[in-house]
């Protein structure tokens, strides 16, 4: 990090470190080591195989009272925060779900042992903060070291949390939505629509993880291009070959079927030999028109991924070639534009996400 990025980024680790202390005021010295080394370092100390993780979590759950008080998240850092376990309990997230937002949280690895042993040592010394022994500064070097709370701090609070990245604050709406809707059918189809941009893909992968879900994109659903009469596409959604789409996955998936289609190539303009989607509780349609009448019929659960068209821009550019991004601009925007348009979309029943 810059001087200046390091600076910005003390001073909300401060800020955060003030607002648990005035929510816990009986933090110890070795309980502010342990917030500042989560938030700087997460959770990838933990992380083991997904059964192992899994396990270690429903443990702990299996000893919880699910408590609709406590708050869903503590923000660590602008990188990290606590999920509490009492409340994921309340709210239906099961362990493996827990340990799926655990596995699903990127560590880019932005900070080192070092950097968090300088960090408390710098917040300790030039913020009136109780600074801990200076040999917990030299632990938090050490790589098979890990902080703990003190004995006080459990005794009082009775911390039940995981860490995991804060990128899911803004999408635990989705995952509630999801774990809940889960108890009640065997297979459930999620869509995922929203404009260009708006870091659809992304986020379909990342609940894919979380969810052990198959995820599919309407992309690979598009019209040949023998098929892009004016007529044709000027009917809202009238890009997307829905049916097929529903006739090969969306209705023998609900069926409990085994799904066999077929993705189409943009670039050769031919269908992809056929495929077989693997048998899971849960498939997720990502991508704009999978709200089209004939595929929204069946979803158990309809999520919507808005943005800023700042932020959409400036994805689109960094991504795409001028020409390509002038066919975004020309073509494909205005067309979901008016299919957005024309089904009222985000209607009520949408869980929306920005």
């Amino acid at each position: 990090m810059t001087d200046v990025t390091a600076e910005m980024f003390e001073q909300e680790m401060l800020r955060r470190l003030r607002a648990s202390r005035a929510r816990y005021p009986d933090m110890q010295p070795q309980d502010t080591v342990k917030f500042v080394f989560q938030g700087m370092l997460g959770v990838g100390h933990l992380l083991a195989s997904r059964d192992t993780v899994t396990e270690y979590v429903r443990r702990e759950m299996s000893g919880l009272t699910p408590d609709t008080e406590e708050l869903l998240t503590e923000t660590l850092s602008p990188f990290w925060c606590r999920l509490s376990l009492r409340r994921a309990m309340a709210e239906g997230i099961a362990p493996e779900t827990v340990a799926g937002l655990m596995l699903a949280s990127e560590d880019p690895r932005r900070f080192t042992r070092g950097d968090a042993a300088e960090t408390l040592r710098r917040l300790a010394r030039a913020n009136g903060i109780t600074p801990p022994e200076e040999t917990d500064f030299c632990r938090v070097r050490d790589e098979t070291w890990l902080p703990s709370h003190s004995d006080v701090y459990r005794a009082k609070y009775h911390p039940a949390y995981r860490v995991i990245s804060a990128d899911w604050i803004s999408r635990l709406q989705a995952v509630c939505r999801i774990a809940g809707k889960q108890k009640e059918t065997r297979r459930m189809l999620v869509t995922l629509d929203g404009p260009c941009a708006t870091g659809k893909t992304t986020l379909a992968r990342k609940l894919g993880t979380v969810f052990q879900a198959n995820v599919l994109h309407t992309d690979d659903f598009v019209i040949p291009h023998r098929q892009k009469t004016p007529e044709r596409l000027a009917v809202p959604g009238g890009n997307c070959d829905a049916d097929r789409l529903a006739a090969e996955v969306t209705e023998p998936w609900k069926r409990g079927e085994t799904v066999r289609y077929r993705r189409y190539d943009f670039m050769a303009d031919r269908l992809l030999p056929e495929e077989e989607l693997p048998d899971s509780r849960i498939l997720i349609l990502e991508g704009s028109y999978c709200n089209l009448p004939v595929l929204r019929k069946d979803a158990d659960v309809r999520l919507y991924l808005d943005a800023s068209w700042e932020t959409r821009e400036a994805r689109l550019r960094r991504r795409e070639s001028p020409e390509s991004l002038k066919r975004f601009y020309d073509r494909w925007i205005p067309l979901e534009d008016a299919y957005f348009a024309a089904y009222g979309l985000p209607d009520r029943d949408c869980v929306v996400l920005a």
